[in-house]
């Protein structure tokens, strides 16, 4: 089922969650190529080719109702400073995916944009649970987790996130 798009931001006073725009992915395909965020993610880096398609690609997801890619951009300046997504397991659970970009890191970013897409995921959207899966050796997205008020319910053995032996699973449910 689609999933209906921010009508506008989600925003603290700090970052602002947003959709994604065209202009947003140059900054998005050279993050994808940061040693650190390939050290965590499986995903390729973009090339011209997947920087051609992706505003399709990102149309698609949330169109068939799969995802909910969004962008974290600066709340001043509006420049793109990471991205987050929602990914759909069924109509009540789906996975908070982030990555800030490597100018942006150390900052608080991270947490923020998680606070800002949870509450409006399981608020708006009517979620009953989010999921946040993270490389136990990523400490930092550990610490994402737990400041947003995840807890640790899971740890999974085998090749996981980057194809690290362990991937430590949070969920954060409706109060």
């Amino acid at each position: 089922m689609p999933i209906e798009p921010l009508s506008g931001p989600l925003a603290d006073g700090v970052v602002a969650v947003r959709m994604r725009r065209e202009s947003d992915l140059p900054a998005i395909g050279a993050a994808s190529h940061d040693p650190e965020t390939r050290r965590w993610l499986d995903d390729e880096p973009m090339d011209e080719a997947a920087l051609g398609t992706s505003m399709a690609t990102v149309e698609e997801a949330w169109r068939s109702g799969r995802a909910a890619p969004l962008l974290i951009a600066d709340v001043t300046t509006d420049e793109p400073v990471g991205i987050i997504n929602l990914q759909f397991r069924d109509d009540e659970v789906a996975t908070v995916a982030y990555s800030v970009f490597p100018a942006h890191r150390g900052r608080g970013i991270a947490p923020r944009a998680v606070r800002l897409l949870a509450g409006w995921a399981l608020s708006d959207l009517g979620l009953a649970q989010l999921l946040l899966e993270a490389a136990a050796e990523n400490t930092s997205s550990v610490r994402v987790a737990e400041k947003c008020g995840f807890q640790r319910i899971d740890d999974h053995v085998g090749p996981g996130a980057a194809g690290l032996p362990v991937t430590a699973v949070f969920a954060c449910t409706k109060d």
